[in-house]
């Protein structure tokens, strides 16, 4: 066990005392707010249970101080509203849970300018960039920026009356304070716009008004961008290391450096995927910390607290905030704190649960960590097991399959855990031979871990047939088989004409380590497809991907599209969407068929079929005419619906069925 000793020395900032370097930063998780905006018991258990770890300092998400600044009634999320008295009550009740842990608590303050989208929105200029789109934006006058300000004031004084132990300011992320800061947004030609010292002006208005309405009763400080990753009119890490010191003039307590925008223009996505290298963002913390005396937190891509603990030593940032990796494992900070590290259940940074299940639903999950969200619903207490052992068997030992071993056996049953092959991991453990995806790997050492220390007896090599189930006799059977590949019907036209191309199944190709011609095609564009083009690009091949659908990888997050078809389009992959059927002549011509007309795809030696797959379920079948109590889960039960057929999915398919045996 490694002890951390710099990520738990204490530091101070402002009067506050804080006992580690460890900050569960702002999250926006879009659930635990009621119609009034005051905290639910939905969000009051989420803090709480992160709380219970004992980081040094933990945040709300982005809490609105005005209206104007929410979300449109559009997306779902929920958010904390701090405009009223009425939300004191609330408050206060989630204050007193955080604080019932030597946890220093704090209020994200935050306006949201353009989230307010499509709905009018305000902004530091109505840019024509959006205008021209059709979308409506205002233009703050004066008279909105003195409300705004004032509202920023009030905001941070039900804060001090709720007993939070600090705020922060929310100047980053192409919110309405920094609309003003980024010249792409600020076209302003008053005392608010054009030179550095009028685009700052209102930030500086809103940090003087807060500070002069809570005094010295708590600290105050601001979260920035080091880069807005806006091609034209960025803000940047010189405008960041010229505010950084007028900021500490001002009495600012700390300042947590962030990146990137959740708004518009932003080429680089704010919550980075797994194909951006851990660690790459601290450099913007660091080069502010050369210019100020105050603490300063990094935050982005850091899920390690061994990572965290050299950013401390080597000086590069006081504080280290990690979110995600708080989501993927709420016992994070007590585990790191007595060197356990090998026991935390790491961050993917696999985006589906997090951002994109916000984009998509309103409300954050997490690919690893199904309790997100549900700590008010499911009360799991270590050690309270389940009245009556049950004999379980759990066949395949893929996410779904480890998921569900993992948490029967939680539940104090006797969990057999059975896989034909010889590794447990099943996909997953494919997965992690993919280009900047070994990271997933994380969690695979993780089940064996857990398992191990659960006493699943885990058999390899094992023939998945009905003398298994006569063998065992078990009193439960969860059928976690997965699927297999098919080749799509009625799409691939003339396989039988094939005279010197090979056809292979994408499940051969990678379990098998089976070698490709120099020309590939892939057959299948979503999640899958688009990996393995990027795993033979980068053995040099030249690929072709087909996909019949009119959007690529729709189980993907889009922060992890986006890097992957950019890696491609980088390495010359040819990549078409729309295509309504393949053709293969007896002369090995191929051609493809499309809303274009035919196109040849020349030279195809090797075509890999990464597309459709069945349900593998024969299993269950059989338990099911034995009269056994019988679950189907994962891959098993399917993957063509939507949300189904990711690894997000197979462990919150495990994790329900485990609990409910």
């Amino acid at each position: 066990m490694k002890k951390l000793k710099h990520l738990f020395q204490p530091i101070k900032i402002g009067s506050m005392e804080v006992k580690n370097r460890i900050v569960i930063p702002g999250m926006g998780v879009g659930f635990g707010a009621d119609d009034d905006g005051c905290p639910t018991e939905q969000l009051i258990e989420f803090m709480a249970e992160r709380a219970r770890g004992e980081p040094g300092m933990i945040m709300t998400g982005a809490s609105y101080v005005h209206p104007t600044g929410t979300t449109h009634p559009s997306m779902p999320m929920k958010a904390i509203h701090l405009w009223d008295d009425k939300v004191l009550p609330g408050l206060e009740k989630l204050v007193q849970a955080v604080h019932k842990y030597d946890v220093k608590f704090g209020a994200q303050l935050n306006h949201g300018g353009l989230t307010y989208l499509p709905g009018t929105s305000y902004c530091a200029s109505a840019i024509p960039e959006l205008t021209n789109l059709g979308l409506e934006l205002k233009e703050c006058t004066k008279d909105d920026i003195k409300e705004f300000t004032d509202a920023f004031g009030s905001a941070a004084e039900r804060c001090v009356k709720a007993g939070f132990d600090f705020v922060e300011i929310h100047g980053a992320h192409g919110y309405l304070i920094e609309t003003f800061m980024t010249p792409f947004y600020n076209r302003r030609t008053d005392e608010y716009g054009g030179s550095f010292e009028n685009r700052i002006r209102f930030l500086l208005e809103v940090v003087r008004e807060v500070i002069g309405r809570v005094g010295d009763k708590i600290p105050v400080g601001v979260r920035l961008n080091g880069d807005d990753f806006i091609p034209e009119g960025s803000w940047g890490m010189e405008d960041l290391v010229k505010l950084a010191p007028i900021l500490e003039k001002e009495g600012v307590a700390h300042l947590h450096i962030s990146c990137g925008t959740s708004t518009y223009g932003s080429i680089d996505p704010m919550i980075a995927p797994m194909y951006v290298d851990q660690g790459a963002r601290v450099h913007f913390a660091e080069e502010v910390k050369k210019h100020v005396s105050i603490p300063v937190i990094t935050v982005g891509r850091v899920k390690n607290p061994i990572m965290a603990d050299e950013i401390i030593k080597e000086g590069k940032a006081d504080l280290v905030a990690m979110a995600r990796a708080h989501l993927a494992d709420p016992e994070f900070s007590k585990k790191a704190r007595v060197g356990d590290v090998s026991d935390i259940r790491m961050c993917l940074a696999d985006c589906l649960g997090c951002i994109e299940n916000i984009l998509r639903y309103g409300e954050c999950s997490c690919t690893v960590n199904p309790r997100v969200g549900r700590e008010y619903l499911i009360k799991e207490i270590e050690g309270v097991k389940k009245a009556t052992a049950k004999q379980v068997l759990v066949v395949g030992a893929g996410p779904a399959g480890m998921e569900a071993a993992r948490r029967a056996a939680f539940s104090g049953h006797e969990v057999t855990l059975c896989e034909s092959k010889g590794w447990i991991g099943g996909q997953l453990r494919m997965a992690t031979t993919m280009p900047k995806r070994q990271e997933i790997g994380d969690i695979l050492d993780w089940y064996e871990r857990q398992l191990n220390k659960l006493g699943v007896e885990i058999r390899l090599n094992t023939e998945i047939d009905e003398t298994l189930l006569d063998q065992i006799m078990p009193d439960v059977l969860v059928t976690a088989t997965g699927s297999l590949p098919l080749v799509p019907q009625g799409f691939v036209d003339g396989l039988e004409n094939i005279q010197n191309i090979e056809p292979m199944m994408v499940d051969e190709l990678l379990g098998e380590e089976r070698l490709t011609g120099d020309t590939v095609l892939i057959v299948g564009g979503d999640q899958i497809g688009l990996q393995i083009a990027d795993y033979l690009s980068e053995k040099g091949k030249n690929v072709y991907l087909v996909e019949r659908g009119r959007k690529f990888a729709t189980k993907m997050a889009q922060a992890d599209r986006n890097y992957l078809r950019d890696r491609l389009k980088k390495k010359g992959a040819k990549t078409y969407r729309n295509v309504e059927k393949i053709e293969i002549l007896p002369t090995d011509d191929v051609w493809m068929v499309s809303d274009n007309g035919k196109e040849q795809l020349s030279g195809i030696e090797t075509i890999v079929f990464a597309g459709e797959r069945r349900p593998n379920r024969f299993l269950a079948e059989l338990a099911e005419k034995k009269g056994l109590e019988t679950h189907i889960i994962g891959d098993a039960l399917g993957v063509a619906s939507e949300g189904q057929g990711t690894i997000m999915a197979a462990i919150a398919a495990g994790y329900d069925t485990g609990r409910q045996i």
